[in-house]
């Protein structure tokens, strides 16, 4: 869990290519992949992080972050965006769920979370108890 949003976290999908612009997969993508495996075997992580090709499919504002919402009878998951505020007291209770990493202006990489998880939220109601016992 984490209770902090740093500036990056904000719109932090904006950087990204748009979804009609990206490369498919190639064999690059792959032998990259493959390495990626390797280090998540390595430190016995493949049941516990993915991948995700990274782009966008709209713009963010600058007060907004991704959250997954779940509709567990209705079997839905959906992310979307949701005004820091209205987030803010429950960041405490958050589980992020998705990063990326971002090279800064003075060439730096920070790990930036993406998307996260509210169990509970007013959204999610019942979701909780998916998260207990963590």
């Amino acid at each position: 869990m984490s209770a902090s949003i740093s500036q990056s976290d904000i719109a932090q999908w904006n950087h990204l290519r748009d979804i009609h612009d990206v490369q498919p997969l190639n064999e690059h993508d792959r032998a990259c992949l493959d390495a990626v495996r390797g280090v998540l075997e390595r430190f016995d992580r493949l049941d516990r992080f993915g991948v995700n090709l990274l782009h966008k499919h709209f713009e963010m504002a600058s007060d907004e972050i991704l959250v997954e919402q779940v509709d567990e009878l209705g079997r839905k998951l959906v992310t979307k965006p949701v005004k820091v505020e209205v987030v803010r007291d429950e960041m405490p209770t958050a589980y992020e769920t998705q990063w990326h990493w971002l090279r800064g202006s003075d060439g730096a990489v920070s790990l930036i979370c993406v998307s996260r998880c509210f169990p509970g939220n007013y959204e999610s109601p019942g979701h909780v108890s998916q998260h207990t016992g963590w």
